[in-house]
């Protein structure tokens, strides 16, 4: 999953009339525009954050990918400063319009107090000047949150919500809180633990719905973590010498990790919730890779990649070590 910001302004009211965001895929001149290549990275379940003359007037879920599509012929005579070719990429989407709509300029010192190089804003705070821009995750939790003190529709208050927690979840974790007792409990009450063998096997993704959105999610097989740690041993395998402590049955405590995080699964044809793609690590390698800097999970995600390329080739998991890094930033 992932979450962008569009910037309407005049065709907003269109768009949200027609449920779809809509743009050319070239300027009048002919040339790419980062704003409109951005369509294309949109996939179902995605989070759009709808900007209009300044305030964020609306949350969407995408319900299909992005698609070639010519310009809607209510875009086409409508009565704006600008005029578009023709042919172009629109996704369909679900709005949800906000009550009363949240004036983003009043955030400005904070949005640029804590500016992020690809999301939304400038140094100063202030919007981009493109049409559909990708959105850091703690940006969009940011407003969203803000956004969830000033409504008056209990409905809207709920579903926003639930959409920060399931930003937040697939930012922040891989396992619900039930699964991880349950992968934990299994591996301490175990009386014999036989090491599992790879796979090698491509599958389609297994999915479910979101409880408070309704959005496609994918599912966690919560034995597959259970495997990938019983075959590393219950050690961390980044560094096998890192400390851990004991579970109960003596066994190390080390906690499952996809390297391939799960919410990219909308990037590959086939299943990332393979014990190929579950790494097992200990606690302080497995934050670190949530929450630590950049330069510093390169040395751990190098060494995990080249141990598991192959494996995950034969998944049908193809991707270079550059690819899985620019997930992690």
């Amino acid at each position: 999953m992932a979450v962008f910001y569009v910037y309407q302004g005049e065709t907003y009211d269109l768009e949200k009339l027609g449920q779809y965001v809509w743009s050319p895929k070239l300027t009048n001149n002919g040339r790419a525009n980062a704003g409109y290549t951005m369509m294309t990275r949109i996939k179902k379940g995605d989070f759009i954050l709808h900007n209009a003359d300044g305030n964020l007037m609306a949350i969407s879920i995408a319900i299909s990918n992005c698609y070639s599509s010519a310009q809607p012929s209510e875009l086409q005579n409508a009565e704006t400063s600008v005029s578009w070719n023709d042919d172009g990429y629109r996704v369909d989407t679900e709005y949800h319009e906000l009550s009363p709509a949240l004036k983003v300029i009043n955030f400005k010192t904070w949005l640029a107090e804590h500016y992020k190089k690809d999301s939304a804003f400038t140094v100063n705070g202030t919007g981009k000047q493109q049409y559909m821009c990708h959105i850091d995750d703690d940006h969009a939790i940011f407003l969203i949150e803000s956004a969830i003190k000033l409504q008056n529709d209990e409905n809207i208050i709920r579903l926003l919500i639930a959409a920060k927690n399931d930003i937040i979840g697939e930012k922040d974790s891989e396992y619900s809180p039930s699964d991880i007792q349950a992968i934990n409990i299994t591996i301490s009450e175990a009386l014999s633990l036989t090491k599992p063998e790879w796979s090698g096997v491509k599958e389609n993704q297994a999915m479910s719905e979101s409880i408070g959105t309704g959005r496609p999610v994918p599912k966690r097989d919560p034995k597959r973590a259970i495997d990938a740690l019983i075959r590393a041993g219950f050690l961390c395998e980044f560094n096998s010498d890192d400390r851990t402590f004991l579970r109960k049955n003596g066994k190390p405590y080390t906690e499952p990790h996809h390297l391939i995080p799960l919410s990219k699964y909308q990037d590959f044809d086939y299943s990332l919730d393979v014990m190929e793609n579950i790494v097992s690590l200990c606690s302080h390698c497995h934050n670190l890779l949530h929450y630590g800097r950049f330069e510093d999970k390169l040395v751990i995600l190098e060494k995990l990649y080249n141990e598991r390329k192959e494996a995950l080739e034969k998944c049908g998991l193809h991707i270079t070590f550059n690819e899985l890094a620019e997930y992690y930033r």
